[in-house]
């Protein structure tokens, strides 16, 4: 079985966030996909398979599960297409468990269209106080299967240090970690992701929880375009527009590596 490994949001290899891309020719039990994930120890995992109406099939898998949605494993399976495995389609159409998703591109820069994730501001109450200093918290919000904190600055982001325990016990899929850029930057908003639950301390850019970061900025803003950077210790970048009920992801993918499972 074919795969590469392709950094997604990052023009620069060994930056952004890492996914394998596996090209399915044949079938395989959800019990081998995950043990590929696992050997892999990628945070995505990514399987494609074509199908037979010019759509794909694509599932992502962390080290430890399959998940619902997966923002720059999908941009890596779409890079890989284009530029590894000779699909010349101008638009990708993925049958995913979120529906299906379409990724576009201009040049080397790709898009991805993704259901917005609608967020609820909260009282931050005891579950933020849990895993940051509340004299540090803005503002707290659900965000589908995650959970959202906002911090007074940039800078507390990147100085975050996450008590992974507390984050796991708050039973979300993962927990997201913002504030808004500092004031001089052409960036509008900063963020980290941590999901130990879903096997990933730290996530180096995560595309889904944009989906959900979007609509946060664009309730506080008034705006419904973006440009954000995830500040994990790779780094990654990506330009952000909301259309109606749909987040267009926008960025770069770079393939690093490529080989054959001997499967």
């Amino acid at each position: 079985m074919k795969y590469r490994v392709v950094d997604a949001f990052t023009q620069q290899k060994f930056c952004g966030n890492s996914a394998a891309v596996c090209l399915l020719e044949v079938g395989l039990t959800d019990e081998e996909l995950q043990g590929i994930a696992a050997e892999f120890n990628l945070s995505e995992t990514a399987y494609i398979e074509s199908l037979a109406n010019g759509q794909w099939s694509l599932r992502w898998f962390t080290p430890a599960m399959e998940v619902n949605l997966c923002g720059h494993a999908t941009l890596a399976a779409a890079h890989a297409l284009w530029t590894e495995f000779g699909v010349n389609d101008e638009v990708l159409r993925f049958i995913t468990r979120s529906g299906e998703l379409t990724v576009t591109r201009n040049n080397d820069v790709m898009a991805m269209r993704f259901p917005l994730t609608m967020t609820s501001q909260v009282d931050a109450g005891r579950w933020a106080h849990s895993v940051v200093d509340p004299s540090l918290l803005r503002g707290a919000a659900e965000a589908g299967e995650d959970l959202l904190i906002e911090l007074l600055s940039a800078d507390a982001v990147q100085r975050f240090v996450p008590d992974l325990v507390s984050i796991a016990a708050l039973k979300s899929r993962g927990l997201i970690v913002t504030a808004a850029a500092d004031s001089a930057s052409p960036i509008d908003f900063v963020s980290r992701f941590f999901a130990p639950n879903a096997g990933i301390n730290e996530d180096p850019v995560t595309g889904s929880a944009h989906c959900a970061l979007a609509h946060y900025w664009s309730l506080k803003t008034g705006k419904n375009t973006f440009s954000a950077r995830q500040v994990s210790s790779r780094g990654g970048a990506l330009d952000i527009c909301i259309d109606g009920d749909v987040v267009v992801l926008s960025g770069y993918a770079v393939t690093t590596m490529k080989g054959e499972l001997l499967i």
